[in-house]
């Protein structure tokens, strides 16, 4: 009795043991790996740092460059005298153009070819005298009135900012870089200034007699000093941003294709790198890049051009080789665990016999509920609408479930081992292999929509992929379910065509009742719908915004025609008649179960962020964002149409009067989408 009462206990003991072993191992791989990371972090730490100096350095000899080329020709005797001589005389009568204006450009244009500002024109095909050439590099020499004096080929009228910026030089009397921006050709352009002084001095405190600007395609000249040549990592890269307002805008191309200067993101963002860079510059650090991937970064501040230099790389690279040693030190001290648990077990072999016949009964037990459960599998497979199949890495069929078989008129036993490809055809294995791609590689389950042909028929199913741990051939299997949702599919199309039915036969309704608003509503929706997609809404609330303009001006069928078509002046009565619109639109679609809060941005429409709007007198958030949208669009359209008591204005009338009202009356943001819509003509050209 004694010595099978020591077994357990010399047992037990061992058990302890080898629980001691491993906690003290995985400390000592930790720790040992902490140290390792922290050595990487300060090496990391080094290296973008030398990386950032650099490319900083590059970009100040880059902007330094330009200021000199300009300050050299803004030195020139010759350009200072004729250029005084110009500006003091820009009124006179000539005949043909004076001697002076050829010289300077002349000289402008030598500039331009030696200094890096000259236009891409040459060698281009002719174009017809009527279009516009504009340059992405070139130089002009402004008045002090920001009239151009002369310029190379392609340069266009300054626009307020720059003219703003000439005024400045001319008041201050120093160089001014005036930043980054897209030009008409959609290119990124940076700009220089330079005064102009007089050849003579005249008095202590010279006042600027002009002032020299150019300016220079980016990709070209800029850019290419932020690549990775001579750096064998693959992540590594370096960007130029520069925060406006509560906006981090990223100046250069990023590695995901994005173009310079489009795209931006909130400086609120969390973790967000490029956000901490300009916050405290010159700090290293790791958090989260514009594509959402983790990283190491460091940055540097260019005070001369306002932006901030960020040098970055990706964490997964740079940490590399330290969650490799890791890995390696977890597995080698697992694997002696395991070389100590077979001796164990071995010793204990001979001690565990009778519980082995034990568990042998048992097992008998469990086997049996086993195959009752597989009995029942089988028959809910068997029984599933759904097409159930298990596909191995190769996408071949492990296993397809009876409703499947059938619709290919197969069996089951004889799906197994056959390729998707063969089963399902190539163009519907090119579309599932979609699903199974992404859940391969992101471990997540994938779900969405895929119209796929069974002979002459083309069905709508509902698709659903994730892996299981199910390993067959060592690697884990793809479980590829597929729900026939046609008939649904089907169902909602003819309810969505129908609600878009509706609403036309009510726009119709309102344009024969108001005919002095006549297409108001589809306006409106044309710009709201424009807004929304400049400030990136989602798509539910760009539907909301497009139903409620639609339908905003449902309530004027419950307004006399005769008000509406009233040219007189309104009584306080007929007044608050008109101010019942919304109060009478939301009354009719009250019990129409929309997708977004519809009824709730018409009843909205007429407020203000002051407060001073009507029918509640709502103020700032107390709006929500697609009422205070349609409320914009809503103005601008009414603006710029013909009503019974007065005459349409102007678009730009109509945009300078909403941007007066921005940020008291209307959303400064949406008015700003507004304009942008408006500008670049991103939603055509209508004549109101």
């Amino acid at each position: 009795m004694k010595k099978s009462g020591s077994g357990p206990a010399a047992f037990y003991v061992s058990v302890v043991l080898l629980c001691c072993i491993l906690i003290f191992g995985v400390w000592a791989v930790f720790s040992l790996a902490g140290y390792e990371r922290k050595r990487d972090l300060n090496s990391w730490m080094l290296t973008l740092g030398v990386m950032a100096d650099s490319r900083a350095n590059s970009v100040h000899q880059w902007a330094d460059g330009r200021f000199a080329t300009l300050r050299e020709l803004a030195d020139n005797g010759s350009l200072q005298l004729y250029v005084q001589q110009l500006v003091e005389r820009p009124e006179e009568n000539r005949t043909a153009e004076p001697v002076e204006l050829s010289y300077l450009r002349n000289l402008l244009v030598a500039t331009a070819q030696r200094g890096g500002f000259e236009s891409r024109q040459g060698g281009a095909p002719l174009v017809q005298a009527n279009v516009a050439f504009h340059a992405d590099n070139g130089i002009v020499i402004f008045s002090p009135d920001s009239r151009i004096v002369t310029a190379t080929p392609g340069v266009t009228l300054p626009d307020p900012s720059l003219k703003k910026a000439v005024r400045e030089v001319v008041a201050g009397g120093k160089q001014l870089f005036f930043g980054m921006h897209l030009n008409a050709n959609n290119q990124p352009v940076a700009g220089f200034l330079v005064p102009i002084f007089a050849l003579q001095k005249q008095s202590d405190r010279q006042q600027p007699i002009a002032v020299l600007y150019g300016f220079q395609n980016a990709v070209d000249s800029l850019f290419p000093l932020l690549s990775n040549a001579g750096f064998s990592t693959e992540t590594t890269e370096a960007l130029l941003v520069r925060q406006e307002n509560d906006l981090i805008l990223y100046l250069s191309p990023l590695a995901d294709n994005t173009p310079a200067l489009k795209r931006s993101l909130s400086a609120d963002t969390e973790h967000l790198i490029s956000a901490h860079a300009v916050q405290h510059p010159g700090q290293f650090g790791s958090g989260s890049d514009y594509a959402g991937k983790e990283c190491l970064f460091t940055s540097r501040k260019l005070d001369m051009l306002g932006w901030t230099l960020v040098q970055k790389i990706s964490t997964a690279e740079a940490l590399a080789e330290s969650n490799t040693h890791q890995r390696f030190l977890l597995v080698t001290l697992l694997m002696a665990l395991l070389v100590g648990a077979s001796l164990m077990v071995a010793a204990w072999w001979h001690g565990t016999s009778i519980r082995e016949r034990k568990a042998a009964g048992e097992l008998s037990v469990k086997s049996g509920q086993l195959e009752a459960q597989t009995i029942l599998l089988n028959a809910i497979n068997d029984n599933m609408t759904d097409y159930v199949m298990l596909l191995d890495h190769e996408k071949q069929l492990i296993f397809a479930n009876r409703a499947l078989a059938e619709k290919l008129s197969l069996s089951p036993v004889g799906l197994q081992g056959k390729g998707l490809r063969n089963v399902f055809g190539p163009e519907n294995f090119r579309q599932l292999e979609i699903f199974i791609s992404e859940t391969e590689s992101s471990g997540k389950v994938v779900t969405g929509e895929v119209d796929l042909s069974f002979g002459e028929d083309l069905l709508v199913f509902q698709v659903c992929c994730l892996q299981i741990r199910y390993e067959h051939d060592g690697r884990p299997a793809t479980l590829l379910t597929l729900n026939d949702v046609t008939i649904l599919r089907e169902a909602q199309i003819r309810k969505e065509r129908l609600m878009q039915q509706i609403i036309a036969a009510l726009m119709r309704a309102i344009d024969l009742h108001d005919p002095h608003s006549a297409n108001h509503s589809g306006k409106t929706a044309q710009v709201a719908e424009g807004i929304a997609l400049a400030m990136g809404l989602d798509s539910v609330s760009v539907t909301t915004l497009k139903v409620a303009a639609n339908l905003c001006n449902l309530g004027k069928l419950s307004i006399p025609r005769e008000l509406l078509l009233k040219t007189s002046p309104l009584t306080d009565e007929e007044q608050d008649i008109l101010r019942r619109e919304t109060l009478y639109a939301t009354e009719i679609l009250a019990d129409i179960d929309f997708d977004g809060p519809v009824q709730q941005t018409i009843a909205q429409k007429n407020e203000l962020l002051d407060g001073a709007g009507y029918p509640n007198s709502l103020q700032g958030d107390e709006i929500i964002l697609t009422a205070r949208i349609l409320s914009a669009a809503n103005s601008f359209v009414a603006m710029i149409s013909p009503r019974a008591y007065r005459e349409k204005l102007t678009i730009t009338d109509a945009l300078d009067q909403l941007l007066r009202l921005a940020g008291e009356k209307y959303d400064r943001k949406v008015i700003a989408a507004l304009a942008h819509v408006i500008e670049n003509k991103l939603i055509g050209d209508f004549d109101a």
